[in-house]
């Protein structure tokens, strides 16, 4: 990394902290999972099961989580979501316990938790498609954009040096969201409250990311 990078990766962290501490819920849980999960990676590690292979069939049983909800089945739905969603984490935690993190790995999981997004969020529009509500499939597919936008922001700000793993509805959050409201068969109240945070959330990280732009600017 040049010193031009370096200077602005830390102007970017210490600009972060003052903006507040809006801590990524994914961060905690990865740091709390690790021992709950480390039973079953240990189980995983010694049949040789690849991360990828993980990452892999996450997806596609949030994939059947998604087609759930687009049968309107919304609260199997959500209970289904709450027994996969632990899924998600364990290829990191496989890969880093067998040693087998690789940038393709992070590539794949990414990549495949966005398609993830949009078949969960996607059978909540074909639901309210069904249920004739034109409001909330728009919020539906509003909060499909905004999610999309949330990954992206980060994505970009840190191949420029930024930090930006602040926001108030990271991936987790809204997973999470989606599975507890979903459980409790409100669907009406989830595409209100999913569309909300996630345009605060897009606008969190673009202030994060204008303000560190800033400090930067006024530090060089």
């Amino acid at each position: 990394m040049s010193s031009a990078q370096q200077a602005t990766s830390t102007h970017s962290e210490e600009t972060g902290e003052r903006l507040g501490k809006w801590a990524s819920l994914t961060d905690w849980a990865r740091a709390k999972g690790e021992a709950i999960l480390s039973p079953i990676t240990r189980v995983l590690a010694s049949l040789g099961v690849h991360p990828n292979t993980i990452t892999i069939v996450g997806f596609l049983l949030q994939v059947g989580v998604g087609i759930v909800f687009g049968l309107g089945r919304i609260q199997l739905g959500g209970l289904l979501l709450v027994l996969v969603a632990p899924v998600d984490a364990l290829d990191g935690a496989l890969a880093r316990a067998t040693g087998r993190k690789t940038r393709f790995g992070a590539f794949l999981d990414s990549t495949l938790d966005r398609l993830s997004d949009a078949a969960l969020i996607l059978g909540l529009v074909a639901h309210h498609i069904k249920q004739g509500s034109a409001t909330l499939t728009a919020l539906m597919l509003v909060s499909l954009v905004a999610a999309m936008l949330v990954s992206y922001i980060r994505a970009r700000a840190e191949s420029l040096g930024f930090t930006c793993k602040r926001g108030l509805l990271t991936r987790m959050e809204r997973v999470a969201l989606i599975a507890i409201l979903a459980a409790l068969g409100q669907p009406d109240i989830l595409a209100w409250a999913l569309c909300v945070l996630s345009l605060i959330t897009v606008v969190q990280r673009f202030v994060h990311v204008y303000a560190s732009s800033r400090s930067d600017d006024q530090a060089s």
